[in-house]
C-alpha cells in the first residue's frame, strides 16, 4: 500500500494530476550552455568542453535570445557552460535577464575564478541570486578530477560566495566511486561552511564515458541515497538536496516505494519527478534548443537563431514523446510510480542511447499487479 492506496490506485491518481499538470507546463527553466570554452579538462564533464564553438552566439544574439525565451514564459536561467565566466558578456547577460526581465539567474561554475573577491562582488551587482560550485570529493578526490589545486580554489569561492551573501549558495558534487566513501564528510564540509549541498551521479557521456567504470552500481545508489536521507535528517531538509524520486522509504515491508512516504500528499498534489520535456529545457552556445537534459543531436527541436521558442515548444514531437510516461520502456513504463518518478531520462540516454528507455540506475522493482 502507498499511503493506504494500491499500487493501481495510486498509478490512476497521479496520471490524472500528472496530465493536468502536463497540460500547464511551459518552458519555465532554462540552462544557457552560454560557451564550450573551459579553463579545466575534468574527466568527468558530460559536455566534454575544452575549446569554443566556432559558431557561437555573439553578445547581441544571446541577448535576443533571452528575449526570446522570456517571451515563451521563462522565469529562471541558468547559466552554464562549459565554464560560463570564460565569456567576457556574462555579466551583461545575467543583468539582462535579471533587470529586462525579472528571470531568477543561477551561475553554474567550477569556481576557479570565484577564488577572486572582486569578481563574486560583480556577479552579485550583475543579478545572480543563485551560485552553484562543483566539488566533487575532498581535496584528493576532486583535484584527480579536475586539476591539483581546484579544490583549494572552490573552498575559497564559497567562502567568498558566503561572504557576499548571495540568497542560495551549493557546493554540488558528481558522486562516483571514486568519492563515495567521502559522502557524509563531504556534506559535513558543505554545511559548515554555510552553504547547502547537492549531489548527482557521474553521467557517462562526453568526457565521462571514459570513467563509466566509476559510476556507483545499484546497490551503492541505493545506500547513497539511504546516507542522504540520514543527512538531511541530521542538517535539515533544506541543506542536503537530492531528486526527489529517489527518497527511500524507511518502512519497505508493505511496499519498497522510492519516494518519502512522510510527502506522498505533495506527490498526489504536484507529480512530476524527471523535468525533461516539461518545464526545463537547454540551449547550446549556438542556439541550439534540447529537452532532453543533454546537449545531444537527436534532442534537439530547433535553433533560436531562426525560431521562437514558443513556437519549438508548442509543435515538438519530442516534447509530446517525453510527456507520455505510458510510452517509458521497460520496468519505467510498467511501474505505479511513473507519474512522480519516470526515472532519470539523462541517463537512460546516457547508458542506452534511447532517452525514453528504463533508468538502467534504478534499483526499485515495480509492484503493479503483484499484491
Amino acid at each position: 500500500m502507498i499511503n493506504g492506496l494500491s499500487p493501481a490506485e495510486f498509478l490512476e491518481i497521479t496520471r490524472k494530476k500528472y496530465h493536468e499538470m502536463v497540460k500547464q507546463a511551459k518552458p519555465m527553466m532554462c540552462w544557457f550552455s552560454t560557451t564550450e570554452a573551459c579553463n579545466l579538462r575534468c574527466k568527468f564533464c558530460f559536455a566534454g568542453s575544452h575549446f569554443p564553438l566556432e559558431n557561437e552566439l555573439s553578445t547581441t544574439e544571446a541577448l535576443k535570445v533571452i528575449d526570446n525565451i522570456a517571451e515563451a514564459g521563462t522565469e529562471a536561467i541558468v547559466f552554464g557552460g562549459g565554464e560560463p565566466s570564460s565569456r567576457k558578456d556574462l555579466l551583461e547577460l545575467a543583468n539582462y535577464a535579471v533587470n529586462r526581465h525579472g528571470m531568477m539567474a543561477s551561475l553554474n561554475t567550477n569556481g576557479q575564478l570565484l577564488a577572486d573577491k572582486h569578481y563574486v562582488r560583480a556577479l552579485a551587482s550583475a543579478g545572480f541570486s543563485q551560485i552553484k560550485i562543483s566539488v566533487d570529493g575532498l581535496k584528493d578526490s576532486h583535484d584527480w578530477n579536475r586539476g591539483k589545486g581546484t579544490f583549494e580554489k572552490c573552498i575559497q569561492a564559497l567562502k567568498n560566495c558566503v561572504e557576499e551573501e548571495f540568497p542560495s549558495i551549493w557546493l554540488i558534487a558528481t558522486i562516483s566511486k571514486l568519492n563515495f566513501d567521502e559522502i557524509r564528510e563531504l556534506t559535513k564540509l558543505g554545511v559548515e561552511l554555510g552553504v547547502d549541498v547537492g549531489m548527482v551521479q557521474l553521467l557517462p557521456i562526453g568526457r565521462g564515458e571514459a570513467t563509466k567504470n566509476l559510476m556507483l552500481s545499484k546497490e551503492q545508489t541505493r545506500e547513497w541515497q539511504r546516507i542522504l536521507v540520514e543527512q538531511k535528517k541530521i542538517y535539515g531538509a533544506s541543506r542536503v538536496l537530492f531528486e526527489d524520486r529517489y527518497q527511500i522509504s524507511e518502512d519497505e515491508a508493505a511496499l519498497n516505494i522510492s519516494i518519502d512516504p512522510e510527502r506522498i500528499g505533495t506527490y498526489l498534489d504536484s507529480p512530476a519527478g524527471c523535468v525533461t520535456g516539461i518545464w526545463q529545457y537547454i540551449i547550446g552556445a549556438d542556439g541550439q534548443v534540447y529537452v532532453g537534459d543533454v546537449i545531444a543531436p537527436e534532442m534537439s527541436i530547433g535553433n533560436l537563431r531562426e525560431s521562437k521558442l514558443s513556437d519549438l515548444w508548442s509543435n515538438s514531437e519530442l516534447i509530446n514523446l517525453l510527456r507520455d510516461r505510458d510510452k517509458l520502456k521497460g520496468k519505467c513504463g510498467r511501474c505505479e510510480l511513473r507519474f512522480v518518478c519516470g526515472g532519470c531520462r539523462r541517463m537512460a540516454y546516457g547508458l542506452t542511447g534511447d532517452i525514453m528507455a528504463s533508468d538502467p540506475q534504478c534499483w526499485y522493482e515495480p509492484r503493479l499487479g503483484k499484491d
